[in-house]
């Protein structure tokens, strides 16, 4: 089904995105376009109501562009197609100028941009993390190796834990809190989630924002 796309953009496409991500933000107007991506058989309704879910305009547009980024490469082309519809000139002018470079490293998203400073500084607690034991799916190595754990940690929340990924990734990140202390902050943890995913890894970013705002929302 169309709302199970998980599949990149074009290296270029994506990059047009990415680095224009604080303009689309501010300046689509989503709702105006999203029909074109259900009738090209790309979403779904599923995908209309996780768009509809956030509670501002901003949020709104920043699930459409993740869901965007995730739906293959012929999503762009339809993105622009829709945009040229709506004459949304601006936005299309802003994308076709971008400068794209062979090398896309360092055109991730930065994820601690959008953390606040005491959000960065929240120190992790065992309960708080598991509101991410399903953020990266079975990429255990990977995250792992990104918390600077040693291979022998790894494969010990592997062999322990056979049957569940979940609990997996959970003993990984207890690991690396224990080892961390005080310095398990919630913006030290972000950035090592941004090299797991520089390094392969599936980081469900939905999944980061929703444990974010678990963990720091005010008593």
């Amino acid at each position: 089904m169309p709302s199970k796309i998980n599949r990149p953009l074009s290296k270029e496409d994506e990059q047009r995105i990415k680095k224009n991500i604080r303009y689309l933000k501010e300046n689509l107007e989503q709702d105006e376009i999203r029909d074109y991506f259900m009738e090209e058989d790309i979403w779904d309704l599923p995908d209309f109501e996780e768009i509809d879910s956030g509670a501002t305009p901003l949020k709104r547009n920043e699930i459409f562009i993740k869901l965007l980024l995730k739906s293959g490469p012929r999503a762009y082309k339809v993105f622009i197609e829709a945009l040229t519809e709506k004459n949304s000139t601006h936005i299309i002018e802003k994308l076709e100028s971008t400068e794209i470079k062979d090398d896309t490293q360092g055109t991730s998203v930065d994820h601690l941009a959008d953390l606040s400073e005491s959000q960065k500084s929240h120190i992790l607690t065992e309960h708080n993390l598991l509101k991410f034991n399903k953020i990266v799916g079975s990429d255990l190595e990977i995250l792992g190796k990104a918390l600077e754990l040693r291979q022998a940690d790894i494969d010990n929340a592997r062999m322990e834990n056979t049957h569940s990924a979940i609990t997996q990734i959970h003993k990984i990140i207890l690991k690396w809190k224990n080892r961390k202390g005080k310095n398990a902050t919630l913006g030290t943890f972000t950035r090592c989630l941004m090299n797991a995913e520089e390094a392969g890894a599936n980081v469900d970013w939905d999944v980061f924002d929703k444990g974010v705002e678990a963990v720091t929302k005010p008593e």
